[in-house]
């Protein structure tokens, strides 16, 4: 740059215009060249006889340098930020993208434009031939002003205006065509008075006067809050990106181009349609082979599109949004020529979310979760999803927390063993990158793979799909602010074949008086607490007490409603001292995330809290009905009626409490039997039930009572024998006495009196001949 000097006349730049056509003007105005001027503003060296290099003009018109910036103030009068605002820079980061080292408009990011510009005769005939920077941007096709759709060529020379730089060592006529003439010698030009050409009226109200003004408003603010935004605002540079990205898609995928005749009027239609010139020079703009990739080249395409993209963008919500792009787009049997893989640059999370929406009805239940379409800002998985899921899979059980389970499964058609696991499953998929498999691997859940897709196909077709997989959505955003306070990775991993042994249990219910039962009891008591303390199903226990067969899993059912209060505390007891031993501390036995977050949702299952508990105690206690006879009546799922009597079991009744509880009677016999007395009868002596029973005055049920609480087995019943003294027996026999009386004074059976007397031939019995003698009389 060269030093400059002030000109004799000043001439004011006009509001918006461009930096070339104020320096056009005013070498008018002196009657000069351009060069000149601009040598006196000290932009081009003084007394260059030879052509300009063909970049520098453009990028001033570009960018300005502050010694550019202050030489054009200090010569021509208008302030530095004047200068800077008649420069495209003015709209970096607005409008386009301009790379500051290469001082150039980036083409190929959001419709840039690194030369040329579309006119609008009015204006120019208005305004003396002055040029205004905005029509060199690519999203400027219509004039709000003179609604006029603003003319993209000469229609002398079919040229683009200001495709190149104007010469600057000859005079030029502001609002003439500079470019070259073809018929003339080189210094001549085209000439054609831009005032003079015809251009398309448009209506004032109409959707492409809307588009410009829409568009300008946000270069202006530098926002979009209008539409699908008005939630998510974004800088007008997304809004850019998204409209490229939508025009990309409708000008290629729509597949009868008469669906978009509804945005613009027919003309523009018509002007679109028109094949390009076959003549092509090397200084015309390079020919788009992707429709859309780059700023168009007709104002008519660029008004076609910007308006059908906008009539998208202008809807309440995305989802609206994407299922208008999709009626624009599908084919006539429904297919929608977009990939959920296809990423577009420069876009917002608007736009993924509207192509997300658009696909959603074509994509697979698991697939729905992964992307969240049925949520109001669907999303594709960030990069740190792989780490969050991995976290998120340790805040979450294998089998959903009950009171969750209950909302979001319908209560009927689905069974607790496969959608508790495969709704832990989805949560995990949320915002992940992994399928349904490996989140069941994850988990250790007990599912097939299939599973996934059958069970959101099923509830897609009962309808619950949506709403569950927005509880879901909930639920996984609460899991990932908040967390949970219970790492269940490590309680899937804990040893639980130690957990409550037959003499603790034993122990449990002799300090509560509640009847321990049978072997089958204890298994269903562990599995019960395996379930409450590892998440597991309790097809996952260990081999001791799982309940492998459809039979032990319906016996387990009906031990839940033989629960009560005092003993889900003795059993909550020995589950924190368990954890305790295991090492886990500091975290609750259970734990399940607040229901609230949820409570506004239309949802398939009941809330927990809806079900009268006083009415589920008396069914159960008062009518003595099953689970599923009280789900029944009370119109609930069965799993809800299961859930709430595991955290709030009915209390015995006091006129039935023996039938579940130990009695006097069974008191009575504890203290009259203690272990040692009742082995040596039982076991060491081989006295009967029955006689031990009337022994002690109590009846045979206590005495079973016992011997199972004491856990007592004998041998067989081939062995017994060897407990009594056959020389004895065979002397007592001689005597005459009967086997009835050596019953009662041995406590064996009469049938084991008799079984000795056959097997080793005693006295006393009758043979075979007397028998039937004494059937014949």
């Amino acid at each position: 740059m060269t030093h400059a000097r002030t000109l004799p006349i000043r001439l004011a730049p006009q509001p918006g215009e461009a930096l070339d056509s104020w320096w056009e003007s005013i070498a008018h105005r002196l009657g000069t060249t351009t060069g000149d001027v601009l040598a006196s503003m000290g932009l081009l060296p003084r007394g260059a006889c030879r052509p300009v290099e063909s970049g520098m003009l453009g990028r001033l018109v570009t960018l300005l340098d502050a010694d550019q910036a202050a030489a054009i103030a200090w010569s021509a009068g208008p302030t530095q930020a004047q200068a800077h605002a008649m420069t495209l820079a003015r709209y970096d980061g607005q409008a386009h993208v301009v790379d500051a080292q290469r001082r150039r408009v980036e083409a190929r990011h959001l419709w840039g434009r690194a030369r040329g510009s579309r006119y609008c005769p009015a204006c120019l005939a208005a305004s003396g031939g002055r040029w205004r920077l905005s029509w060199r941007l690519g999203w400027s096709f219509a004039c709000h002003d003179h609604r006029l759709l603003l003319v993209d060529a000469c229609p002398r020379c079919s040229r683009m205006p200001r495709h190149f730089p104007a010469t600057t060592r000859h005079p030029l006529t502001p609002g003439r065509c500079h470019s070259p003439s073809e018929k003339d010698a080189p210094p001549a030009r085209c000439g054609q008075p831009f005032e003079e050409v015809p251009a398309l009226m448009l209506a004032a109200r109409g959707s492409v006067i809307a588009a410009q003004k829409l568009i300008e408003e946000a270069i202006s603010c530098g926002r979009a809050g209008f539409g699908v935004y008005q939630d998510h605002p974004q800088p007008s540079l997304a809004l850019f990106g998204d409209l490229r990205a939508l025009a990309c898609i409708l000008l290629r995928r729509v597949p009868d181009p008469d669906r978009l005749a509804g945005f613009v009027p027919p003309e523009i239609l018509a002007l679109h349609q028109q094949p390009l010139p076959e003549k092509r020079r090397s200084f015309d703009p390079v020919e788009e082979t992707r429709p859309g990739r780059l700023a168009p080249q007709r104002a008519a395409t660029a008004a076609l599109a910007v308006s059908a993209a906008l009539h998208i963008l202008e809807h309440g919500d995305v989802h609206e949004a994407g299922a208008a792009l999709r009626h624009l787009i599908s084919d006539a049997d429904g297919t929608i020529p977009l990939k959920v893989g296809l990423r577009w640059a420069h876009t917002s999370p608007v736009f993924d979310a509207i192509h997300l929406a658009t696909l959603a009805p074509r994509l697979k239940g698991t697939d729905q979760l992964r992307y969240r379409t049925a949520d109001r800002l669907p999303s594709r998985p960030g990069r740190s999803a792989a780490t969050r899921v991995a976290e998120r899979a340790r805040k979450i059980p294998t089998q959903l927390w009950p009171a969750w389970s209950a909302r979001l499964s319908p209560q009927s058609g689905a069974l607790s063993r496969t959608i508790r696991p495969a709704l832990s499953c989805y949560l995990l998929l949320i915002g992940g990158t992994g399928d349904f498999p490996a989140a069941a691997r994850l988990l250790r859940a007990p599912v097939e793979d299939r599973l996934g897709s059958h069970m959101t196909f099923r509830l897609t077709k009962r309808g619950h799909f949506h709403g569950i997989s927005l509880g879901l959505f909930a639920l996984a955003d609460y899991l990932d602010q908040q967390g949970s306070p219970i790492d269940y990775t490590r309680r899937r991993a804990l040893d639980y074949r130690d957990l409550l042994p037959l003499d603790t249990w034993t122990r449990l219910c002799r300090d509560i008086d509640f009847e321990a039962g049978g072997v089958r009891r204890h298994q269903f008591a562990r599995a019960l607490l395996f379930e409450r303390l590892s998440g597991l199903p309790a097809t996952l226990a260990p081999a001791a007490y799982t309940p492998s067969t459809q039979e032990l899993r319906t016996m387990l059912r009906t031990f839940e409603t033989d629960l009560t209060p005092a003993l889900m505390s003795q059993l909550e007891g020995h589950a924190a001292e368990f954890l305790t031993r295991q090492g886990v501390r500091g975290e609750p036995l259970s734990w399940q995330p607040p229901a609230d977050i949820i409570r506004d949702l239309e949802l398939p299952g009941c809330d927990l809290r809806d079900i009268d508990l006083g009415m589920l105690h008396r069914l159960i206690r008062g009518e003595c009905l099953t689970t599923a006879q009280a789900a029944r009546r009370l119109g609930v799922s069965h799993d809800a009626v299961r859930f709430v009597l595991q955290e709030q079991p009915a209390p015995p009744e006091e006129a039935k409490s023996a039938k579940w509880e130990r009695g006097a009677t069974v008191r009575r016999a504890r203290a009259t039997l203690p272990r040692e007395k009742l082995a040596r009868f039982y076991l060491d002596e081989y006295r009967s039930l029955k006689w031990i029973a009337e022994h002690v005055d109590v009846n045979v049920e206590a005495i079973k009572v016992l011997v199972r609480e004491y856990g007592m087995k004998r041998d067989g019943k081939a062995t017994r024998w060897r407990q009594i003294d056959l020389d004895w027996l065979r002397a007592q026999r001689a005597a005459g006495r009967t086997c009835r009386a050596l019953a009662e004074e041995t406590g064996f059976s009469l049938g084991m009196i008799s079984y000795l007397g056959r097997r080793h031939d005693l006295p006393g019995r009758r043979s075979t001949a007397d028998r039937a003698a004494r059937r014949m009389r």
